[in-house]
């Protein structure tokens, strides 16, 4: 693949970050059956929920598929967040925060930015099941273990 084909920011042709586009490629997603991999349902205070499904290949998240309520903001929200994380590792993938997706996505109102947070804590969630099956150790998490022993 040649950087004109490329669609990835690394090749400085990025996909569209509108709610509008990001809607519509998120709709698409969020009607493909989930991975095998998939993490707990998310519930805000609203009722809204999502949940997210990985495919790991040699520790990077090959794929991202989700399923969440139909909101505009949130699906939105969610297939920036599905770009962003695949072909990242794991580690790099949970650290990506709400206000990195409220800043990359233009057109959402203020009052529906909070949609950010629950798309992000059900792709951590996925991924602490992603880290639980591939037998993935957190290293702060062991040295608390034995801080506390």
């Amino acid at each position: 693949m040649n950087a004109d084909e490329c669609t990835r920011g690394c090749c400085g042709v990025s996909r569209r970050r509108n709610v509008s586009d990001c809607f519509d490629r998120g709709l698409r997603r969020n009607r493909t059956e989930p991975f095998a991999i998939a993490g707990k349902k998310i519930t805000d205070a609203n009722g809204l929920e999502a949940q997210f499904s990985l495919k790991i290949e040699h520790g990077l998240i090959e794929a991202v598929r989700f399923r969440v309520t139909s909101c505009v903001a949130l699906t939105a929200y969610a297939e920036v967040l599905a770009e962003e994380a695949e072909k990242l590792s794991l580690s790099s993938a949970i650290a990506i925060a709400p206000q990195t997706l409220i800043d990359d996505l233009e057109g959402v109102p203020l009052f529906r930015r909070d949609r950010a947070n629950l798309a992000v804590a059900a792709l951590r969630s996925a991924i602490s099941i992603a880290t639980l099956q591939q037998g993935v150790t957190n290293e702060s998490r062991l040295h608390l273990r034995h801080a506390t022993a």
